[in-house]
């Protein structure tokens, strides 16, 4: 379930595997076997993809992820970003995302 949802965001994002393990600082080739479901993925790796996919970790392990309704924040080609450019948008979303849920949860009070 989280296999295929993982290599369906990363499609859907315009990375390639080289450039999630780059991110994630681990191999192109564990990213395979997380996408291929040969190996459970850890859940700080789950973090750091929900952020950098700009969707909630629970997003990654729905049945359907065609099916999500996830916003992509930026209009730009990523294979043209460099690995320190991908870590800045990644942490920029995660800015953002904190801020929005911090601006609901005061709009709610």
């Amino acid at each position: 379930m989280i296999a295929k949802s993982i290599r369906i965001h990363r499609e859907n994002s315009n990375f390639t595997q080289a450039q999630i393990a780059s991110y994630l600082n681990i191999t192109s080739s564990e990213v395979g076997l997380y996408e291929g479901g040969a190996r459970s993925v850890p859940t700080d790796v789950v973090s750091k993809l929900a952020v950098l996919f700009n969707v909630d970790e629970y997003d990654l392990y729905e049945d359907n992820p065609h099916q999500q309704n996830f916003i992509t924040t930026f209009n730009f080609s990523i294979n043209e970003l460099t690995d320190d450019e991908i870590k800045s948008v990644s942490a920029f979303q995660k800015i953002v995302v904190n801020y929005l849920h911090l601006s609901d949860s005061l709009i709610n009070m």
